[in-house]
């Protein structure tokens, strides 16, 4: 079974529970659904009659859309699980209110009405509650594979829910069909409980901060107006609008039909769950065997009548005789048509909208534009059954006159949609990894041959993106044509899907591009060529003889990408001797432009070999004049993933021209060299180059072990160090966000931070008072000019110190706010810096926000050396008070600079640390203790 599976929907190990867990609660929820509807609809019917039946549309439009109003704000507030448990709770607790007072024959008017509006919410709400939920436990990847799956499930539910109100609604009476659909839905509160816990709650957060930044980043504009400003959409939503209407009037018809005929309550409502099951089945068969062929056939705007042509019939048939044969024929042509072709070409006339246009839009028409429909047929079939005395047969009149503007509607559209998707290609407004595209739809297929006969080249480019994954024959004209395309890119891309057609007589052709001026195009040819050849040894062979260099050269690339590929040619080929043959007598150090050429390609052979055989030569190439080489031996060393490589990578990180390459070929090879990069980075006496390269290599490499790592690291004393490391952890954070950062750590970091801000701030404040009350004399001008220089630095590392806080409160909080609040706070206008300031009030943990909002709020210095007292004790009251704390800090900088206004100060009371800073690893601060113990001597 698991096989099978995995077969047909691409299960993947890991997904199976998640899956499975999935399927069975929409299985519950429709099924659960099914059972309701055929309750609701035989008791309403068999106590009202069918005259009611409009003014149940009424309400239901009214209320659902005032519910959707006030639910979507509201739901937003509340933790998901909480708000799906909810429901699920208060859906257990009204449908047991219902059944109690059926249990006991209360059915009053109000109740049936409640009752009636209950059934509607709640098939929405729920299922609008479990594809959000599904957003959370799958990513759009595995959406898109295992949703096909996940919604076979809501299919079978509805079979299985419908066919079981038929079976069991005569033996155990339509009410206690209510205690079915609770047990069902009880099932459904602990299984949301093991889907939250083992799948869905490590991914809310991170998509609710996505959300927010989108929401953020979007204008919003008024759904209406876009629909109002586009044909398409205006023609759109008339579509939808038609169709709803005229699914009331069915549904009316097909009701008062019913209940005329069967008049025993459990009788219909079984009757009511046996084709609402047969439904689901014809949707699904329609689905599986006719959706494709038609839309291939038919394209998008000619298949969307197949809807209306069914529902025509079935009215006409009910206008000629209504009959119990009619009605289910006009529901059945309605029911099935419209979840499957209808659905399918719906969706699809929304695909050539921009994102943000599409999504709105769809919002509105989904939700309002459905409502004021429903509301719009009820008041017709109260106008036409109560004002003008129609008959239900009569009603398929009015069917008929709404399918014709239907039509002229689809009519419209069509030429639109084709207009529209045209214009969305050229602009590149559809997003291929995240729309479903049908390819055999006819209108599309036109569009894409018109762009591929065209002479954009970037049109073409994005039309092949979009054709890549696509097999079909009647392309391949066009594809062959455009391999005399002047663009080399262009070719390349056509080689590459060439591979997948079997055509004898693209060889011919495609050898003449084995001497195409472009390296890329001859290796593409080459092995293309390769994998149509009976024998591919034969065929490299062939192409080695070559007397153009290029050709060998391009010969040996696609042989290494083959031997890749190819376990079998692995074997029988020797590549070393293969490479030695043609290498070789060209690893010498020339400035021959051939020579030069044949390295750089050796060295790319090499990477992609991944031959263990001939990384020697590599070694060789890694040490050549030519930095061209260079650079193709890194990124070679890199592929390889050989750590006999690594010192030398690690060498080239302090080469200038070199170490954008070397970052890179070190991040390929990801955790396994992690222990030895952060080896070197604790070193403090390694280059100050490599030491900084290799942050920004950890960066890259984008592991829970590299976090770690760069944590550890902002322990390091050089704060030149720990900056570079905290910007590489602000890195990570944005693009892996999966990753977990130590809270505690950066915490205490915070705080760390912090407190060195208050001591900076305090000695920053002495140093100001003392340079105001000092007299300007010509025997203190040296003093002068070193306090001021003191004081400037102080300056600039308060600036640091506060940026390296936000840094580290990005990592606690959502980045991109910490960034905006930082800029608003450094901002010269209040009112950013007040809202900014006000931002961080709300949002700051509270022991962070003490000792934070302080700091970003007040521009008074006396408050904060107050504050600085009050929350760390800081009393520096001398000015050599504060010399000695900054000789006594991590800061290089600033001891330089104490040492440097010692010195002229000639004051001898820190003459003993001095002299131990004389033997300082860092040559500035030993260098400035000797010219301060030079001074202080005289």
């Amino acid at each position: 079974m698991q096989i099978l599976l995995k077969k047909l929907f691409d299960i993947r190990e890991g997904e199976g529970l998640r899956a499975f867990l999935m399927f069975s609660y929409i299985f519950l929820i429709i099924a659960s659904l099914l059972i309701v509807k055929p309750v609701r609809n035989s008791l309403f019917l068999t106590t009202f009659g069918v005259e009611k039946l409009p003014y149940a549309f009424i309400l239901v439009a009214i209320i659902s859309g005032l519910f959707i109003y006030f639910y979507s704000p509201f739901s937003r507030k509340i933790y998901l699980p909480v708000l799906i448990l909810n429901t699920i709770v208060i859906s257990i607790g009204l449908f047991g209110f219902f059944w109690l007072l059926l249990v006991f024959n209360y059915q009053d008017f109000w109740f049936l009405y409640v009752f009636y509006v209950w059934v509607a919410i709640f098939g929405v709400l729920l299922t609008m509650q479990f594809w959000l939920l599904a957003n959370y436990v799958f990513n759009s990847r595995e959406a898109k594979r295992l949703f096909g799956f996940i919604g076979a499930g809501g299919i079978l539910g509805g079979i299985f829910g419908g066919y079981l109100t038929n079976y069991l609604a005569p033996i155990i009476g339509t009410q206690h069909m209510l205690l079915i659909c609770i047990g069902f839905l009880i099932i459904c509160f602990f299984l949301l409980k093991a889907i939250w816990k083992k799948s869905a709650r490590h991914n809310y957060q991170e998509k609710i901060q996505q959300q927010k930044r989108i929401q953020q980043s979007k204008t919003d504009q008024n759904p209406l107006r876009l629909i109002l400003n586009s044909r398409h959409l205006t023609y759109l939503a008339g579509i939808i609008g038609v169709g709803v209407i005229v699914a009331n009037l069915v549904d009316y018809q097909y009701s008062a039909i019913a209940t005329n005929i069967i008049t025993n309550e459990d009788k219909l409502t079984a009757f009511f769950g046996l084709w609402l099951s047969n439904l689901s089945i014809f949707s699904l068969l329609i689905q599986l065997f006719l959706t494709r062929k038609v839309l291939q056939t038919f394209g998008v705007g000619s298949s969307l009548f197949f809807l209306p042509t069914g529902i025509l019939i079935g009215a006409i048939a009910i206008l000629i005789s209504p009959a119990l044969w009619s009605a289910i024929l006009i529901k059945l042509s309605d029911g099935s048509f419209k979840q499957s072709i209808n659905k399918a070409g719906i969706e699809l006339l929304y695909l050539p909208l921009p994102v943000n246009i599409k999504n709105q839009a769809k919002a509105f028409i989904d939700v309002f534009g459905d409502n004021l429909a429903t509301g719009i047929g009820g008041l017709l079939l109260i106008a036409l059954t109560f004002g003008f005395g129609l008959t239900v047969g009569s009603i398929s009149i009015l069917i008929i006159g709404l399918i014709a503007i239907w039509g002229f509607l689809l009519y419209k559209i069509r030429m639109e949609y084709i207009n529209l998707f045209r214009m969305a290609i050229e602009k590149r407004t559809i997003n291929i990894d995240e729309e479903s595209i049908n390819f055999e739809d006819a209108s599309v297929f036109d569009t894409l041959i018109e762009l591929l006969n065209g002479k954009n080249e970037r049109q073409i480019l994005y039309a092949l993106g979009l054709l890549e994954a696509i097999k079909k024959e009647e392309f391949l004209p066009y594809l062959i044509k455009l391999l005399k395309h002047p663009s080399s890119e262009i070719k390349v891309q056509i080689l590459k899907m060439l591979l997948g057609y079997d055509d004898p007589n693209l060889i011919s052709e495609i050898e003449l591009l084995t001497n195409d001026e472009s390296q890329n195009v001859r290796v593409e040819a080459i092995r293309y060529l390769l994998r149509k050849s009976d024998n591919k040894i034969e065929s490299i062979s062939r192409f080695l003889e070559s007397n153009e260099y290029q050709i060998v050269s391009s010969t040996l690339i696609a042989a290494a990408m083959e031997i890749q590929q190819d376990k079998d040619l692995k074997m029988k080929i020797n590549f070393r001797e293969l490479f030695e043959n043609n290498y070789q007598k060209y690893l010498i150090d020339e400035d021959d432009p051939k020579i030069q050429f044949m390295k750089t390609n050796a060295a790319e052979v090499i990477g992609i070999s991944n031959d263990p055989d001939i990384y020697s030569y590599l070694n060789i190439l890694l040490n050549d004049s030519s930095l061209k080489i260079v650079q193709a031996a890194i990124i070679s060393a890199g592929k390889t993933r050989a750590k006999e490589f690594v010192p030398m990578l690690i060498r080239h990180l302090n080469t200038k021209i070199a170490r954008k390459y070397a970052r890179e070929a070190l991040s390929e090879f990801g955790e396994d060299i992690i222990d030895d990069l952060v080896s070197h980075m604790k070193n403090a006496r390694e280059s100050v180059n490599i030491r900084f390269g290799i942050v920004k290599v950890l960066a890259m490499i984008g592991s829970q072990k590299s976090v770690d790592a760069l944590i550890e690291n902002l322990k390091m004393d050089d704060l030149i160090l720990r900056y570079q490391t905290l910007k590489a952890l602000n890195k990570l954070k944005v693009n892996f966000p999966i990753l977990e950062f130590d809270q505690k750590a950066i915490d205490n970091k915070i705080m760390e931070e912090t407190r060195n801000y208050y001591k900076i701030i305090t000695i920053f404040y002495e140093q100001n008072k003392i340079e105001q009350n000092v007299k300007t004399t010509e025997k203190t001008n040296k003093i002068l000019e070193a306090r001021a220089l003191l004081i400037r630095t102080l300056e600039e590392k308060l600036d640091n110190n506060l940026e390296r806080i936000f840094r580290l409160l990005g990592l606690k909080y959502f980045q991109k706010d910490m960034f905006n609040a930082f800029e608003g706070i450094r901002s010269k206008k209040t009112d950013l810096r007040a809202n900014a300031v006000e931002f961080l009030d709300n949002i700051l943990d509270f022991n962070l926000k003490r000792f934070i909002i302080p700091i970003i709020e007040s521009d008074s210095y006396d408050y904060l050396v107050e504050k600085s007292q009050e929350f760390f004790g800081f009393n520096i009251s001398s000015e050599i008070d504060c010399l000695t704390v900054l000789l006594k800090g991590d800061d290089i900088w600033l001891k330089s600079c104490a040492l440097y206004l010692l010195a002229e100060l000639k004051n001898k009371e820190c003459i003993s640390y001095i002299e131990t800073l004389k033997e300082s690893e860092h040559k500035i601060i030993s260098e400035t203790a000797s010219y301060a113990l030079q001074h202080l001597s005289v």
